[in-house]
């Protein structure tokens, strides 16, 4: 029986081509690919838990206009949870952002920098969201 799975893209080689060592103006994937095309937010991870936003701003805007930086905290604690996402304007710049900054040293720590999957939720979608409830031995989705 043949399984179903979609089809894959690779990356384009580097150091073949236009602009050396820089992503290509439409982004990695050549033009497939479906939530990173047009995202223009990122996310950065192991950041110091004493970072604040405006430190994270800094190094980011050198590729470019940033929109927004924002730094989930743990619900009951209040701390931070060492992760960001930034937002930039123009897609292509967090491309460019994504490529120089990831594996970077930042606060004494390794970053990472990847495109952010989703671009981030509102408090009415996350209110709009299903509810599950375990009520007698079984699921319940409450609406």
């Amino acid at each position: 029986m043949r399984r179903y799975s979609p089809p894959y893209y690779s990356p384009p080689r580097r150091g073949y081509g236009g602009r050396g060592r820089s992503p290509s103006r439409r982004g990695y994937g050549g033009g497939h690919g479906g939530k990173e095309q047009g995202s223009g937010s990122l996310l950065v991870r192991n950041i110091p838990l004493t970072c604040r936003p405006e430190d994270l701003r800094v190094p980011f805007e050198r590729f470019g206009p940033v929109r927004d930086v924002y730094m989930p905290k743990d619900y009951y604690s209040g701390e931070p949870r060492g992760f960001a996402f930034i937002e930039f304007v123009d897609p292509y710049d967090a491309s460019e952002a994504q490529y120089h900054m990831n594996r970077q040293v930042f606060g004494g720590r390794e970053i990472a920098v990847v495109v952010a999957a989703e671009s981030r939720k509102r408090p009415e979608d996350m209110r709009k969201r299903a509810k599950v409830r375990y009520l007698d031995n079984h699921y319940v989705l409450l609406t």
